[in-house]
């Protein structure tokens, strides 16, 4: 067969598309591609996947957004996509306010986290956190998104990385795909503790948070690029900055949209979290724990991690505080 050079982070290839018969061919991707969430479980170490994520993430977010797009063609980009009520509908219920409250379809581990999933119910300054969050994913059409970027969407090899199962896909805030993506890993992280088995997973841990600190240098690095390459669109134009030869108007209007994602992504990544273990669809992560209290004492830490994140995004300045914060908490050693 033909061998092509893939772009770090790609998709699978499209071979056929027949918009009037719903129809769609794609590249099928054959072992030994495996589910990345499968992959960390396992405790492999893969060395690609935060430079190819972390890029995947910045050209596709920058580049389906006003940053970038002419204003018709991303207008009519977003028409598309405003039909997808449906996914978005599960999204903002799913994940921004079923957990907080005692809904039918919730479950957790239970009875070990009943008293710290009642003081999270319970918890004001969450719920109003969780519910800025949804309002900001649901009123600021940024970008277009995956709408479902986590470690069960993308697949690897040593040396490949593919992101798959787009259906989420809709224009929403650019921070909520790095966010998803980012909690994903510091949920990995939590479970490593309940997937030891003769051996410890010190190294996996650090690997874990390593890819955490390097996915997110990345996207910023690649970002900070495009902004300066490739800003064509209607927004912070460079008639007004670098055409008029202030390039330091440019890079201050950056800093302020880097740190305008850095912070929201840690609130949706903590909301993340706490929807992965409270409400309907759980990980693999903690689900694979046989052992009810020690995949429970895992949770408790990654549900005290995720409030801690949502809740002081503003006051967290960092990646490598988070770190920190992670690896403080993963060493408590009860609930």
């Amino acid at each position: 067969t033909r061998q092509e050079r893939r772009a770090p982070g790609s998709v699978p290839a499209i071979h056929h598309f027949d918009e009037a018969q719903a129809l769609i061919v794609m590249e099928y991707l054959a072992p030994p591609h495996i589910i990345l969430r499968r992959a960390l479980i396992e405790g492999r170490q893969l060395p690609n996947i935060a430079r190819d994520i972390g890029l995947f993430m910045a050209r596709t977010l920058f580049r389906g957004s006003d940053l970038h797009m002419p204003t018709r063609d991303r207008k009519a980009d977003l028409a598309l996509f405003v039909d997808n009520v449906e996914l978005c509908g599960i999204t903002e219920d799913l994940v921004f306010t079923d957990p907080y409250f005692d809904a039918k379809l919730n479950r957790h581990t239970s009875p070990q986290l009943d008293g710290l999933v009642a003081e999270l119910r319970a918890d004001r300054d969450l719920k109003v956190e969780a519910q800025r969050l949804k309002h900001l994913f649901a009123a600021n059409a940024e970008t277009l998104l995956h709408g479902d970027l986590h470690s069960g969407s993308i697949m690897v090899t040593d040396t490949e990385t593919r992101m798959i199962d787009p259906e989420f896909a809709f224009y929403g805030p650019i921070a909520f795909d790095v966010g998803m993506l980012l909690a994903n890993f510091w949920m990995s992280f939590f479970s490593q503790r309940g997937h030891e088995q003769t051996e410890k997973r010190d190294a996996m841990r650090a690997y874990l948070l390593g890819v955490t600190a390097e996915t997110w240098a990345v996207f910023r690095a690649e970002f900070s690029h495009l902004w300066r390459t490739e800003r064509t669109g209607m927004l912070y134009h460079r008639s007004l900055f670098e055409d008029q030869g202030d390039r330091l108007g440019a890079e201050q209007a950056l800093d302020h949209m880097l740190h305008s994602i850095w912070t929201d992504l840690l609130g949706f990544a903590g909301i993340e979290v706490h929807r992965r273990i409270l409400g309907l669809a759980h990980n693999a992560d903690f689900e694979a724990i046989a052992d009810e209290n020690l995949r429970a004492t895992c949770e408790a830490k990654a549900l005290k991690f995720g409030r801690h994140i949502a809740v002081n995004r503003r006051q967290i300045h960092g990646i490598d505080e988070v770190n920190n914060l992670a690896a403080r908490i993963e060493q408590e050693s009860s609930l």
